[in-house]
């Protein structure tokens, strides 16, 4: 948009006095002639530099003055904004934008230059003899068409500034919608107006494209948008679109699309803010987010995650070999002393079948308790998907001590083990919660392995912090951690040990709190270290 920069003011009737006496017949005529010339003249000036000083040294020339002044009225005084000099037969420029005092304007004919109700300046003419009627008459005219001519070159030189500035917001808007546009591509981000009353929604270029509309299709109605959701996910968000409209409140959803020209499932987050206006809104603005990318690398870093974990409790497991095969070697002995004694008592003259049957029964439960440590086993070295359900934690302790008893035996460890309430439940994953135990409790044992025999104690506690958490504590009796390696104990490839991978605490602490518990460590008294964590009760 451009404003229109020729339109010119009318010259204004003259200011001729009503009872000044009219000019002489050729007189007049020629006055009115070069009147007219030096008007068309400075008309044709349109920049307010050049129209100051043409118009005192037309005044000059017109007149016949020796001197003429532009004057401007400024909070700081007086400042001459154009001078004229006559000089023999040639009329100069003198210095302009300078201060003047009013005593040195004194007896001279001061004509002001008003264009409607605002005062353009003054004009002040000096000459060397009596001034004639005629001429006073004539440089009144001159200052009234003269006033025309400035207002215009001023009002000229005003739009040419707001067209200026208006070039340069209309530059800035694009190079600002243009900066839009690319950061949106850029973040994979689309953004959006939704007008309620009319159930439309605009979409911007980037949200077409993630949406898979058709080029030029910007609008599409609420029901066309809501046809583009994934099925499974498409009842949840209306009803949270639908909650939020009703309220007018903020719109926050994570959902699945189905591009409408491929088809392919597309991961979005999506918000919008309600727009009031008088106490209503009458639409919402927003973006919404492609995250594919995010989700899909979540899922890798949580595959990887379960993996590494996976890695980790088989190499824990590893390390208690000795400890597990004599855990299973109790079993299959038992059972096979079972099984020989009751053969004795079926080959018996007059078999007895009842101790035969006790027999029998022995070998079923010692049977069924291998059973139990090798399918424990296996699901601690499984690579299986986490399963939340509620685990008594007291029987994971006690598995755990089950699988470590004859490490704790080897390495003569004593064991001090409280468990209160009798019975603890948790929500969450019992191979988890079991491996976060057997790293604690393994990881004990090998600090107290330079300590002498008899300073080898294990302290595990199970108590009750207050009626909706439960707290267990891992204590051992070695030589402690430093101070300086308390603090990165959990980060991740961090270790003291000469073949540790340094995963073991981060990953139970990661276990932890998704649990919802925290993992902590402490410097025990006199000496050792204790683990400590505590997680949610339920009934």
């Amino acid at each position: 948009m451009r404003h229109n920069a020729g339109l010119i003011h009318p010259l204004p009737e003259s200011r001729l006095p009503a009872d000044a006496p009219p000019p002489a017949g050729p007189a007049a005529a020629d006055d009115s002639t070069r009147l007219l010339q030096a008007l068309r003249e400075l008309s044709a000036l349109l920049d307010p530099g050049l129209v100051k000083p043409a118009l005192v040294r037309t005044a000059c020339a017109l007149t016949g003055a020796r001197r003429c002044l532009l004057v401007r009225t400024t909070p700081d005084g007086l400042l001459i904004e154009a001078e004229a000099l006559r000089q023999d037969q040639s009329i100069l420029d003198a210095r302009r934008n300078r201060a003047v005092a009013e005593d040195e304007l004194q007896g001279l004919l001061a004509l002001p230059l008003m264009h409607g109700q605002q005062a353009l300046g003054t004009l002040y003419l000096q000459w060397e003899a009596a001034l004639p009627e005629r001429t006073r008459t004539l440089a009144a005219q001159f200052a009234d068409y003269a006033a025309v001519a400035l207002a215009n070159a001023l009002a000229h030189a005003h739009l040419l500034q707001e067209n200026e500035q208006l070039t340069c917001a209309e530059k800035e808007l694009r190079t600002s919608q243009e900066l839009l546009k690319q950061g949106e591509r850029f973040n994979h981000t689309g953004s959006m107006r939704y007008l309620v009353r009319e159930d439309l929604m605009y979409c911007s270029d980037e949200l077409c494209r993630i949406y898979g509309l058709a080029p030029g299709r910007n609008c599409i109605t609420y029901e066309e948008f809501a046809a583009i959701m994934h099925p499974d996910d498409r009842q949840e968000v209306v009803e949270t679109v639908n909650a939020a409209v009703a309220m007018g409140g903020t719109i926050r959803v994570e959902h699945r699309i189905c591009r409408q020209d491929t088809g392919e499932v597309r991961y979005l987050s999506g918000i919008g803010k309600p727009i009031w206006r008088d106490g209503t809104f009458t639409e919402y603005v927003g973006t919404a987010t492609d995250i594919t990318v995010r989700r899909q690398n979540e899922y890798a870093i949580r595959a990887a995650q379960i993996d590494m974990e996976r890695v980790s409790r088989a190499n824990t497991v590893g390390q208690l070999t000795a400890s597990i095969a004599h855990e299973i070697n109790q079993p299959l002995m038992s059972i096979v002393a079972n099984a020989g004694a009751s053969l004795r008592w079926l080959d018996r003259a007059v078999p007895d079948l009842e101790h035969a049957r006790t027999g029998l029964r022995d070998i079923i439960a010692e049977g069924q308790r291998a059973g139990g440590i090798i399918s424990g086993l296996r699901d601690l070295t499984r690579n299986a998907a986490p399963v939340c359900e509620r685990v008594n934690l007291h029987a994971v302790i006690r598995h755990i001590l089950t699988l470590s008893r004859s490490e704790l035996e080897r390495r003569e460890v004593s064991l001090l083990l409280s468990l209160t309430p009798a019975d603890a439940f948790v929500l969450g994953d019992q191979v988890q919660l079991q491996q976060v135990m057997l790293n604690l409790v393994v990881n004990a044992i090998e600090a107290m392995s330079s300590m002498p025999e008899h300073a080898r104690v294990l302290s595990i506690t199970a108590s009750s912090c207050d009626e909706q958490r439960i707290e267990v504590k891992v204590q051992d009796s070695g030589e402690g951690i430093a101070p300086e390696a308390m603090r990165r104990v959990f980060d991740a490839f961090y270790t003291t040990k000469d073949s540790g991978m340094g995963m073991g605490l981060a990953i139970c602490r990661s276990i932890i709190e998704s649990h919802r518990g925290r993992l902590r460590v402490a410097a025990a008294q006199p000496h050792g270290a204790l683990f400590s964590f505590d997680l949610p009760r339920v009934p």
